[in-house]
């Protein structure tokens, strides 16, 4: 299974509860010391998941979007 599509299956609640983490994450490394690098390096499957969860939000959005 593609990335996406792995990031595609997980239910929405689960999507936001990743970009949820993420963004506790991110928020623990913003303030960072002189000589420290910017949060945590990304692994493949922090990219996963990051991807997963706006590509389920991109699909969710679509199918409630009214047709021009």
């Amino acid at each position: 299974m593609s990335i996406l599509g792995s990031i595609q299956a997980l239910p929405i609640s689960e999507q936001r509860e990743v970009w949820q983490e993420l963004g506790r994450r991110i928020g623990e490394t913003a303030i960072a010391k002189p000589g420290e690098l910017y949060g945590e390096p990304l692994t493949d499957s922090d990219i996963e998941e990051s991807a997963r969860v706006t590509f389920q939000a991109l699909d969710e959005q679509e199918k409630r979007a009214e047709t021009r």
